[in-house]
């Protein structure tokens, strides 16, 4: 894998894919049935417990968007009931070689790779690939599959405080196989492709930009699966079109 200085800084949290799925109690139905609502496009593996309780009361892969009910649960248990919603439904990890997610006339160089020490170095970015590119540059997918999520209305501004972290705007897309691309940091208003719609390989999806937790403008490129009930980025190769490899293991 090439590697330049570092100037770039990234990490993308759960926080903003687990936002978009959320529990929904009503009490005028039955107490021992709750609904959950997500709005992502796609699988997500959700588990019900009670807060301050490390029993499990209902686990379920919702396939959204959708308001689904889980049932079955004990009697008076409504009260603190807490969700934790993971993308995806649990899979193996397995190599699978991506395209370049820009154009070959593109300026471009790695910041940072696999296992960065500025900020790769945790389970959802551990695998992740930083290009540095111009502010605008066309983000290609680099793999066909389903929009699952979009976050587009985050400004260009970068930043280095925590609270920046889930701020940057993303596409998070499913394959056929169960992993999920994400592309980070894109420019605000930039992306042209919807939740829901399939999009192939090479298709414009986006621009680069500098939204988010991010010390100049690039592309984030993480491909990850949900291990159950974990979210974890996973290795990958990835081509240029004139078949020189860029990144692998």
């Amino acid at each position: 894998m090439r590697r330049c200085p570092l100037f770039l800084l990234l990490a993308l949290s759960a926080t903003s894919t687990t936002a978009h799925t959320r529990l929904v109690v009503n009490r005028q139905t039955l107490e021992n049935t709750v609904s959950v609502e997500t709005e992502l496009f796609g699988p997500v593996q959700v588990q019900l417990r009670q807060r301050g309780k490390g029993a499990v009361l209902a686990e379920q892969v919702l396939d959204g968007p959708g308001v689904f009910t889980l049932s079955g649960l004990p009697p008076g248990s409504l009260s603190n009931l807490e969700l934790d919603a993971v993308p995806g439904r649990p899979v193996a990890a397995a190599m699978h070689e991506y395209r370049k997610p820009f154009s070959d006339y593109a300026d471009w160089r790695i910041s940072q790779g696999f296992h960065g020490q500025a900020s790769h170095s945790d389970a959802l970015n551990a695998y992740a690939v930083d290009f540095a590119l111009l502010m605008g540059t066309p983000v290609k997918a680099a793999r066909s599959g389903v929009v699952m999520e979009v976050s587009d209305g985050n400004p260009d501004r970068g930043g280095v405080r925590k609270t920046d972290l889930d701020k940057a705007n993303i596409i998070r897309i499913v394959h056929e196989d169960g992993s999920m691309a994400v592309y980070g940091h894109l420019l605000q208003d930039s992306v042209t492709v919807k939740p829901g719609q399939w999009v192939p390989a090479g298709a414009v999806i986006a621009q680069s930009g500098n939204s988010g937790y991010s010390h100049g403008p690039h592309l984030h490129f993480a491909v990850q699966i949900n291990t159950g009930m974990q979210l974890q980025s996973v290795p990958f190769r990835m081509r240029a079109a004139d078949g020189s490899m860029l990144v692998e293991p």
